[in-house]
């Protein structure tokens, strides 16, 4: 009879033990997969040079004051434990200029299960300089970094839905605010990212009169397209290219990206320096059958023209071109 008392007593600890730990699961997240899908379109490298490429044209109807910037923003998943699950380290720089660093971030995203969302806390770098993606110090830096390294602003964090293919993210009215006395100041953050688009409006508001502060002049976004890299050679022949000279130059992996990324490269010969530049292109002037192209730039460096042009179709993997004195050959990295 005892030893049935104690299995029915086991027995019944166990049983509550079980339904303990399953009180203790977490949730069940409605966002999760969004979550995911979010982080994963977020992450990699985007350009506007597209953007640019239509304004700087004769025919554009704006306004010059309201050109926008070339803009590169570089987005790098790093681990980061003690701040969350979905961390990136964001460097932007202008004017196709590396060393022009505009903007350096953490970002966050988390799920916001009682709102259908997700949020994207934005954490600013107490130390910017040894974060820098060009910094000896970077790599160290980025896979230590904790939330003393950081710190945020109230009010500040974008809030993200799902749009059909899209995500749309915005702060709180005026909720983002920063500033003193009269020069008190909200951020007005919108976003827009899909798969391969990552549009950003980016204004600041003086709280006393809503008068515009900085930022781009009208709600227009930055147009960002989703970078491809591309590896490039490129050749320079004293004779031609199938008679070899000690002279001869060439120049071996190359790294382009395919949103109007350049190389810079010297012709030994005649001691002229030329780039290349690759852009895959979606023409808004034609109709949607057959408008887009990828084509591949060869210039002299201050010259009104190209010296050579090559095209081809949308993401092509491969493109190049073929001259007695000059060559390059680009293959997608993907």
């Amino acid at each position: 009879m005892k030893k049935k008392f104690r299995l029915l007593i086991i027995c019944s600890i166990t049983g509550m033990l079980q339904c303990l730990g399953m009180a203790m699961d977490p949730p069940a997240d409605p966002n999760l997969r969004d979550l995911q899908l979010l982080a994963q379109w977020f992450e990699g490298e985007f350009d506007n040079d597209e953007q640019l490429w239509v304004e700087n044209r004769s025919d554009w109807q704006g306004n010059p004051e309201e050109k926008h910037d070339r803009v590169h923003a570089m987005h790098k998943k790093v681990t980061a434990d003690s701040i969350g699950n979905y961390i990136f380290y964001v460097e932007e720089f202008i004017n196709d200029d590396p060393n022009k660093i505009s903007r350096q971030r953490l970002i966050s995203f988390e799920s916001a299960v009682d709102t259908l969302g997700i949020i994207m806390k934005i954490y600013f770098l107490k130390d910017t300089a040894k974060y820098a993606l060009g910094a000896s110090s970077h790599q160290q830096a980025i896979s230590n970094i904790s939330k003393n390294d950081l710190f945020g602003l109230d009010g500040c964090d974008v809030i993200f839905q799902r749009v059909g293919d899209q995500f749309h993210g915005s702060m709180k009215d005026r909720a983002c605010q920063f500033g003193k006395g009269d020069e008190l100041r909200y951020s007005v953050h919108n976003l827009i990212i899909s798969k391969e688009q990552y549009w950003r409006v980016d204004r600041t508001f003086l709280v006393k009169d809503n008068s515009f502060w900085k930022g781009h002049p009208n709600n227009e976004p930055h147009k960002m397209r989703r970078v491809n890299f591309y590896t490039c050679d490129v050749s320079f022949y004293e004779k031609a290219y199938y008679l070899p000279s000690e002279k001869d130059r060439k120049y071996d992996g190359l790294r382009v990206h395919d949103q109007g990324g350049t190389a810079v490269v010297e012709n030994p010969i005649d001691g002229k320096t030329y780039f290349i530049q690759l852009r895959n292109k979606q023409y808004p002037f034609y109709p949607l059958e057959d408008s887009n192209f990828f084509f591949l730039r060869f210039k002299e460096q201050g010259a009104k023209a190209s010296t050579a042009l090559a095209f081809g179709e949308p993401m092509a993997k491969t493109i190049g071109f073929q001259m007695n004195w000059a060559s390059a050959v680009c293959k997608c990295e993907e």
